[in-house]
């Protein structure tokens, strides 16, 4: 019997998608002064909803890759998945630093123009550092499976890693604890043994969990509460220091991992039982097997709104930002589509 699809991967991955694209095409007016509550506030609004994204592409991708019945061995992990993930990142870098080093306007590679091509081109956009992450993420996935089979070992390291990799560190950004604490945590400091496996494990963890109506509220109040917070903390510290700083909304502070694990939860028991045949979900379908060079190709669209001046804060936000996201969505799917018709391009770059 051939099993059921779960459209609420599909599903999460193009809301997720979505809300990548905004919060990089407000990050155009983000970091712009003056930061007040109007129209600054807007774009941080929609800075703070869209940041489940990357967490639950790091638990979708944990939920798919620790499935004991999915054969992922270490010769498919560096034969197959590293190669593609690395063609298709030197490919669009390279794409990338054509634009940014200055070559379409010199049409010359002398004048610096040559090193800073060749520099962008092994740095990647900003966007580029999940490539290596889960790249990173999938090279360790042999050694990863036999914790997964481990629900107590399990909790023990989400636990743990939790505390050490994500709590403590967030406590360091409040001054009062900062000064007494440093000498410990300056000392112990496990983000490179932990970093983002927590993301990894916590999709499969709580993507095979039977949760209670009640746990489920529990997860959504705490995610709900932290990103509330995290996001009031991010508007005092910006608009009374007038500063533009992102240290409260990084993917390492702790209030990232229960946001995101909310909504890969409500995403999983709100659309389980979604039907894969309906006009509405098809298409939902393939647009989340473009989901890979949607997030690699959407940037080219807002390198071109920059050009040409257009911003988030151009009228209202509430309008022109969604309006944006919509434009460059389209245009990237345009772009994906396109090139999925090309055989070698599909295979190694999207």
């Amino acid at each position: 019997m051939e099993k059921k699809r779960e459209c609420f991967l599909d599903i999460a991955k193009v809301a997720s998608m979505i809300a990548v694209i905004t919060v990089h095409t407000g990050a155009i007016s983000w970091y712009e002064a003056p930061f007040g509550v109007y129209p600054w506030g807007v774009l941080n609004i929609f800075d703070m909803l869209g940041r489940f994204s990357v967490p639950v592409f790091l638990m979708i991708s944990g939920y798919l890759f620790l499935n004991p019945q999915r054969q992922v061995s270490p010769s498919d992990i560096f034969k197959k998945y590293i190669p593609r993930l690395l063609c298709a990142y030197f490919f669009w870098s390279f794409l990338y630093a054509l634009i940014t080093s200055g070559f379409m306007t010199s049409r010359s590679l002398s004048g610096g123009v040559g090193e800073k091509l060749l520099h962008d081109t092994l740095s990647g956009r900003y966007h580029m550092w999940y490539i290596f992450t889960i790249a990173g993420l999938y090279i360790i996935t042999p050694a990863l499976r036999p914790v997964a089979l481990d629900r107590k070992a399990m909790r023990y390291f989400l636990l743990v890693s939790f505390i050490l990799t994500y709590l403590i560190p967030t406590l360091q950004l409040i001054p009062a604890v900062a000064g007494s604490t440093a000498w410990f945590t300056g000392k112990f400091d496990l983000s490179n043994i932990s970093g983002y496996i927590l993301y990894y494990l916590a999709g499969y963890y709580f993507g095979t969990a039977e949760l209670s109506p009640k746990q489920r509220k529990i997860i959504y109040t705490i995610g709900i509460a932290s990103a509330l917070i995290m996001f009031a903390v991010v508007s005092a510290v910006i608009i009374s220091q007038q500063y533009p700083t992102d240290a409260y909304y990084k993917y390492s502070n702790a209030g990232m991992p229960l946001f995101g694990l909310a909504a890969f939860v409500f995403f999983k028991y709100r659309f389980e039982d979604v039907d894969p045949g309906t006009k509405i979900m098809r298409a939902i379908i393939k647009l989340s097997k473009m989901n890979l060079g949607i997030y690699l190709v959407h940037d080219f669209g807002l390198i071109v709104f920059k050009k040409i001046g257009l911003k988030p804060v151009l009228g209202t936000p509430f309008i022109s930002l969604p309006l944006l996201v919509l434009a460059d969505f389209g245009i990237t799917v345009f772009i994906v589509f396109i090139i999925s018709h090309i055989p070698l391009l599909k295979k190694w770059v999207i």
